[in-house]
């Protein structure tokens, strides 16, 4: 048994010896080929299973013999010559030894466990590698990466310096400040005076919220009568104005929506005739959102603040990444009690505000909003204005009441200028019967 070509001769499991000849158990090439298992010696030979770049490295478990030139992690890994089980201390190539997986691996002192791009860690069999935070000096380049702890860097090197694994290439998205439903709002970060508005009934009275108060969230759900069914005109825009069925249907169109009413708005709130649809005109100042958002809703531009009607809770601005409520400017409330510091004008500011009146600069002009366009208006244009009391004191509307006041100011200032002249016609009159 096992002669010079013993059981599968000189490349076969028997070698050109009996068992346990010269080399051993084993041939010169073993199952596998020129690399395959078995080598030289006994107990594993120069290269394991799967050659020289497969799932082994140049020496594997065992090595020349039992425990033999190098130990678990050769000069190659895993897929080649970067991969699992590098020349530096095994998994990880020249980066670093494995870290997290299941077995929760750590790092050691000076090195943080890089994740793959976008996984940050979150999966519970999720695997990285140990990699250098490097030396704190990096380039001044700016070209932002959003970080596993939610944070924006400036660059890469950055990121590596403090430790963080890379979530995605360019800055962060906003954290939402409020919870996607109201639900989880019990376990969610309580911001005082923050509050979260949720649904889309554009009944802004009807809709679910809570709010942050002494650090406890106070929720209201409110219940109202289910909005009566109509069908809409295709178009905000071919909505505006138009005769309509049922008085307080809506008709929403995006962010905007259109009432079906007969009351009409502005200083005096006056109801009668006929229903038509009252449209909501798109808020045009720059990085508003058209339509009035939702309390909480995210926001980027702190310290915007948009107007979308008078009164409180009229506007909102943008604080902490979240739209709040906000006062929307005054509502034509004429009495005393809503006012304080009350100074009446003499003759002579009657006169300065009939001058000021006289220079505005009339104009026609039709609406950019479709819902709103085929018809030419008549009126001044609030730039021409600045500091009018006929301007709300955002700048963005009309001050109906104060623009109204200006013109009763004028008539006032025009009848002492007529009564002057009756006055003075009067004396020449009778100065000359006298002669």
């Amino acid at each position: 048994m096992g002669g010079s070509q013993g059981s599968g001769g000189v490349a076969a499991s028997g070698g050109a010896t009996l068992p346990g000849g010269a080399p051993g158990s084993g041939g010169v090439v073993g199952v596998g080929g020129a690399l395959g298992t078995g080598g030289l010696a006994s107990g594993g030979g120069v290269t394991n299973s799967g050659g020289r770049a497969t799932g082994g490295s140049v020496a594997v478990t065992g090595g020349a013999g039992s425990g033999g030139r190098v130990g678990t992690g050769g000069a190659t890994g895993t897929g080649g010559r970067p991969g699992t089980g590098g020349n530096p201390s095994g998994t990880g190539g020249t980066s670093g030894p494995m870290c997290g997986g299941f077995a929760g691996f750590a790092c050691p002192a000076g090195q943080f466990c890089e994740f793959a791009v976008g996984n940050c860690g979150r999966t519970p069999d999720a695997a990285g590698t140990c990699r250098s935070t490097g030396s704190g000096i990096c380039p001044a380049i700016l070209a932002p990466v959003c970080g596993c702890d939610g944070k924006t860097y400036g660059n890469d090197c950055v990121r590596q310096n403090a430790g963080v694994s890379k979530a995605s290439d360019n800055a962060c998205a906003p954290a939402s400040p409020c919870p996607p439903d109201l639900s989880q709002i019990d376990t969610w970060p309580c911001s005082e005076g923050l509050t979260c508005e949720y649904g889309n009934d554009p009944r802004p009275a009807c809709r679910s919220a809570a709010t942050c108060t002494g650090g406890v969230w106070t929720k209201t759900s409110p219940r109202c009568v289910s909005l009566p069914f109509v069908t809409c005109p295709a178009t905000r825009a071919g909505a505006a104005g138009r005769i309509c069925p049922t008085m307080d249907a809506y008709c929403v169109y995006g962010d905007l929506s259109c009432q079906c009413t007969n009351c009409s708005e502005g200083p005096v709130s006056v109801c009668g005739g006929d229903m038509t649809w009252h449209c909501a005109a798109p808020n045009t100042t720059p990085g508003c959102p058209a339509g009035i958002p939702l309390l909480g809703s995210a926001c980027t531009a702190a310290g915007l603040t948009c107007t979308y009607s008078c009164g409180a809770g009229g506007a909102r601005v943008c604080r902490q990444g979240a739209w709040y409520s906000a006062y929307g400017g005054p509502c034509p409330i004429s009495t005393r009690r809503a006012k304080k510091d009350v100074v009446y004008l003499g003759q002579a500011d009657r006169q300065r505000i009939a001058a000021d009146l006289l220079r505005f600069k009339l104009a026609t002009y039709e609406y950019r909003d479709p819902a709103l366009a085929g018809k030419r208006h008549l009126g001044f244009i609030i730039e021409d204005v600045p500091g009018s009391p006929a301007v709300d004191r955002d700048g963005n509307m009309v001050d109906l009441y104060g623009y109204t006041s200006m013109l009763l100011a004028a008539v006032q200032a025009q009848g002492e200028e007529i009564a002057r002249l009756k006055a003075e016609l009067l004396r020449v009159r009778l100065k000359l019967r006298s002669r």
